[in-house]
C-alpha cells in the first residue's frame, strides 16, 4: 500500500475527485447503515463544498492509494458552549479496513483540532460495528447510545396522525422564520431540550434567546435548508409550550429528519410532544407527496419519546454509539501504536 493523506478543499476539487468522495460515502454508509438514506450526488457535494456546517467550521482530509481514494475524514469545529470539542467523521471502504487508513486520517487531523483549542474529540458508530471496535482500540468511551428510527409514510395508517392537543392548547406551525410574537417564548421552549438524556457526552445544549433563534434561522438558509416547525400555545398565556422541528434537503424530495421535540416541564403529561408531532405529520404529508420517509435520532434511554415515535409509526433501524476522548488521550494511544510498530 502506498498511502496517502493530506487536507482535503473541496471546492478547489477534480470532477473525479468529488465523485470519488462521494462514491465512498454512499458504500460506506451502505456497509454500516443500509437503511440510510442515499443524498443525490449534486446535493452531497454542494453540502461538502461548503466550509461551515450548521454545527461550525467544517475541514475535511483524504487518504489515497496510488492516488485512488481509499479513505475520507472531517471535522467540525462548534462554537460557543462546545468550542473545546471537536466533531470528527472517518469513513475507510470496506475493502481496506484494518490496514491502519483510519489512524493515519485521525494523525492528519490532530493538527488542526491542537490549532482550535480543542480538548475532546467526539464521534459516532454503529454499535458493533467495525468503527465502534476501532475507537475502542484507540482508547475512545462510549458516551451514550442513540436509536436510529425511520417512519415509512405510505406504511403507517393516517389516522395514527389524528391527534389533537390537549385542552387549553392550540397548534401553530411556520417555516424557516418564527414569528416575532411568539420567537421569545420559542426560545424558552426550544431550552426545554437541555434536560432530555444525552448518557455521558460532554455536549452541552445551547442557551437558547430569541437573539440566537435568529442567528440560527439564518444559517440554516445558508445551509440551503428549509425547518419547518409545529409549537402548541397555550391558550392562557398566548406562549409555545413545546415544539417539533424537521430539517428539509430540497434536492433530497423523498425523505427529511426529525430533529428537536421539547415540551416544557410544566405541560409535560399531557401527550402536547405526539400532538406536534402528528401535526407536522399531517402537514407534510398534504404539502409534500412526494415524500416517502422521516428519519430521526433518539438517544436509547430517553423512553419516552422512543414510545411517541411508535405511536406514529416509527421503527428501529440500528443503535449508534456515541464515543468520546481527550486528545491528550488520543496522543498516548497513537504514541503507543508508533512504539509497537517499531
Amino acid at each position: 500500500m502506498s498511502l496517502e493523506t493530506e487536507p482535503f478543499t473541496a471546492e478547489r476539487a477534480s470532477a473525479d475527485e468529488l465523485r470519488a468522495w462521494y462514491e465512498l460515502s454512499v458504500t460506506s454508509t451502505a456497509a454500516d447503515y443500509p437503511n440510510s438514506p442515499v443524498p443525490p450526488y449534486d446535493s452531497y457535494v454542494q453540502q461538502l463544498c461548503k466550509p461551515t456546517s450548521y454545527l461550525g467550521l467544517q475541514r475535511l482530509w483524504v487518504a489515497r492509494d496510488n492516488g485512488g481514494v481509499i479513505g475520507t475524514a472531517s471535522a467540525v469545529f462548534p462554537q460557543d458552549e462546545n468550542s473545546a470539542r471537536a466533531i470528527i467523521t472517518v469513513r475507510v471502504s470496506a475493502h481496506n479496513r484494518r490496514r491502519g487508513v483510519g489512524t493515519r486520517l485521525l494523525r492528519a487531523m490532530l493538527p488542526e483540532i491542537h490549532a482550535r483549542g480543542c480538548r475532546t474529540i467526539a464521534g459516532q458508530a454503529k454499535a458493533g460495528g467495525d468503527g465502534e471496535k476501532w475507537t475502542q482500540a484507540l482508547g475512545f468511551r462510549t458516551v451514550a447510545q442513540r436509536a436510529s428510527h425511520h417512519l415509512n409514510i405510505k406504511s403507517v395508517d393516517p389516522t395514527r396522525w389524528q391527534v389533537p392537543p390537549a385542552p387549553g392548547f392550540r397548534i401553530e406551525r411556520w417555516a424557516d422564520t418564527a414569528p416575532d410574537d411568539l420567537v421569545q417564548s420559542f426560545a424558552q421552549a426550544r431550552n426545554a431540550i437541555a434536560d432530555s438524556p444525552t448518557g455521558e457526552a460532554s455536549y452541552r445544549h445551547p442557551d437558547w434567546t430569541a437573539e440566537r433563534v435568529r442567528q440560527y434561522e439564518v444559517r440554516m438558509r445558508e445551509t440551503g435548508e428549509s425547518h419547518r416547525y409545529v409549537v402548541a400555545i397555550d391558550e392562557r398565556s398566548g406562549a409555545v409550550a413545546g415544539f417539533t422541528e424537521i430539517a428539509i434537503v430540497p434536492q433530497e424530495r423523498s425523505h427529511c429528519y426529525q430533529e428537536d421535540t421539547a415540551v416544557l416541564p410544566k405541560f409535560r403529561g399531557l401527550g402536547l410532544g405526539r400532538a406536534i408531532k402528528a401535526s407536522m405529520m399531517r402537514w407534510l404529508t398534504t404539502d409534500l407527496p412526494r415524500l416517502e420517509q422521516v428519519h430521526t435520532m433518539t438517544t436509547s434511554d430517553n423512553h419516552h419519546m422512543i414510545r411517541v415515535n411508535a405511536q406514529l409509526g416509527y421503527v428501529t433501524d440500528h443503535v449508534v454509539t456515541s464515543v468520546e476522548t481527550e486528545v491528550r488521550v488520543l496522543e498516548a494511544h497513537l504514541a503507543d501504536l508508533t512504539t509497537q510498530s517499531h
